[in-house]
């Protein structure tokens, strides 16, 4: 590693070649859970005197500083700051003089996971030319190494993680994912003590194949039937399995592990995404909202069956032709029945409204996610009693005549 002293003077960049080469081969020599060692190359190659990087806390509302420990210093809140920004739009910020920091966004596969800090005492006046690519080495290094270590994990922990909330986080996909034909992102709340709702996707050959859970109960056995639910979709999933094959062998997963008085409602979902063919069954679930054209046009229809678990059959799968640029929010009754401290529901009119002004303001489904879930907390002073998931679709394929 350099000394101080190279530190204080260094402030020219690497060329693009060797900066990735020196990335692999720092990648390549520190032990399988470090991270920091590789935060610093990646500072030394962009001409930065410091580099450090800000994790996103499992509920998205502050970054916090992370060393090769876990996490140091206060945390830098979403909302309000500097760092917060970068995180939120994706955009590079630049600040101060002597010494001037610029802040980069953190982000894989559309997945954001954090910002990164870079400090410089001499600015040449534009962010450095190798920035983009070393930012985006740095991410999927991150990623590698993060697997072997607690000290991302704990980074992420603006307060105690539940038993339960922590056995839902390893069963999670990342959070957001974004391809030319579709952009999706989910949100749980309370993060840190979150039961029995959950979501997954996978995005295979020219389709998207999804599904929101919410299992009855709270705590560790709705934890349980959770897992088991989405154990068993995946499982019918990767076997290529049809959206009404994998709701009986839920059901039946369901009534044989846990009873015939417990049960799990959803949503499974497949969304062709050349043609943008909706397919879908409602297990007992809200109705998902679409908004076309910057409008609500209302609730997709699909006549429910009931939760899995309680042995019922099949009674519609439902179709609907998407459009370019359409946005459907998929979430659970968690996210509408909260009430004000004056004893007022948050409402799927109030959901609507919010989902069309972000739309209209052009913000992105991995933040609008993020936002529509801050103003459930705010509405409800942060004091829900269920949990509260959604799941948001945007189709950015071919548009449909």
């Amino acid at each position: 590693m350099k000394s101080d002293s190279d530190e204080r003077t260094r402030n020219d960049e690497v060329p693009v070649g060797h900066a990735v080469a020196r990335l692999l081969d720092i990648a390549g020599a520190v032990p399988p859970g470090s991270i920091s060692d590789v935060i610093d190359v990646a500072a030394e190659v962009l001409g930065a005197v410091r580099g450090r990087v800000y994790v996103a806390d499992y509920a998205l509302r502050c970054l916090q500083a992370l060393d090769r420990h876990g996490p140091v210093g206060d945390p830098h809140l979403i909302e309000g700051t500097l760092a917060g920004r970068v995180f939120a739009t994706g955009e590079v910020v630049v600040s101060g003089e002597d010494p001037t920091t610029l802040w980069a966004p953190l982000s894989e596969g559309g997945e954001r996971i954090g910002v990164l800090e870079l400090t410089y005492h001499e600015w040449k006046g534009e962010p450095p030319a190798n920035l983009v690519v070393v930012v985006n080495m740095l991410v999927l290094i991150i990623v590698s190494k993060r697997r072997y270590t607690d000290v991302w994990h704990r980074t992420r922990r603006a307060q105690p993680l539940s038993d339960a909330a922590e056995a839902q986080w390893d069963l999670l996909p990342p959070l957001t994912c974004s391809t030319d034909e579709v952009a999706l992102s989910g949100i749980l709340e309370p993060a840190y003590d979150i039961g029995g709702d959950s979501f997954d996707y996978a995005i295979n050959p020219g389709r998207l194949e999804f599904a929101i859970v919410d299992a009855t109960g709270s705590g560790m056995p709705a934890v349980m039937m959770s897992i088991a639910a989405i154990n068993g979709l995946r499982n019918s999933r990767r076997e290529e399995a049809s959206l009404e094959s994998a709701y009986r062998q839920v059901d039946r997963i369901i009534a044989e592990q846990f009873g015939h008085s417990f049960y799990v409602t959803g949503q499974l979902a497949s969304l062709d995404l050349a043609s943008g063919v909706l397919t879908w069954i409602n297990a007992g679930h809200p109705l998902p909202m679409l908004v076309r054209d910057g409008s609500y046009v209302g609730e997709l229809q699909c006549r429910p069956s009931i939760p899995m678990g309680l042995g019922g059959p099949v009674v519609e799968i439902a179709t609907q032709q998407l459009q370019r640029g359409d946005r459907i929010l998929f979430y659970t009754d968690g996210i509408t029945e909260p009430l004000s401290s004056e004893g007022e529901r948050f409402g799927s009119d109030r959901l609507a409204d919010l989902l069309v002004r972000a739309t209209l303001d052009g913000v992105s489904a991995t933040e609008t996610a993020r936002r529509l879930c801050m103003n459930v907390i705010a509405h409800s002073d942060d004091k829900r009693k269920d949990d509260a998931t959604l799941f948001l679709v945007d189709y950015t394929g071919p548009n449909i005549s």
